[in-house]
């Protein structure tokens, strides 16, 4: 149990790194200090223009809500005890979460590398995305696991 609760206090930290993340965005987009005001002929090389980096961090909205599902999920872990249902439906909602971030971002960083002609810092984000993928299915497989786990636990309490 050690573990999960090492892992459940990762992830908070993981939220509020995010979150901070996140405002520093904002806050750089809406009030750009003055080496970051560029022209407007350096924004038509972008597909939405000065728009363009919302669309990710619209789509990165996906990766924050599955990180507080998981959070979530390891609270009724520690709370319940490793087989109960509570943890394994938000196991199974943070796994879809993952495999939607990842699907999208994986769509969004194909249709970048396509429109800056094979530029090769997008591979490196392509295999990102992948691997967001794995863990949005890897959620589902524990959600399995969780749930056969369920089932025995309460098929032995009935044996006893």
């Amino acid at each position: 149990m050690k573990k999960i609760k090492l892992l459940y206090w990762f992830i908070i930290g993981l939220i509020l790194f995010y979150i901070i993340s996140f405002l520093a965005n904002l806050y750089l987009t809406f009030y750009p200090p003055g080496f970051m005001n560029f022209g407007e002929e350096f924004y038509h090389q972008f597909i939405f223009g000065r728009y363009t980096h919302f669309v990710g961090m619209t789509i990165s909205i996906f990766l924050f809500i599955a990180l507080f599902v998981i959070q979530k999920g390891l609270f009724a872990t520690i709370k319940n005890g490793f087989f109960n249902q509570s943890s394994s439906g938000k196991f199974k909602l943070a796994g879809k979460l993952f495999l939607i971030f990842g699907g999208l971002s994986l769509f969004w960083d194909t249709t970048l590398l396509i429109y800056s002609k094979d530029v090769f810092i997008f591979f490196e984000r392509l295999s990102q995305d992948v691997f967001i993928l794995l863990i949005g299915f890897g959620l589902l497989i524990i959600t399995d696991f969780i749930n056969n786990g369920n089932a025995l636990q309460q098929e032995n309490n009935l044996t006893i």
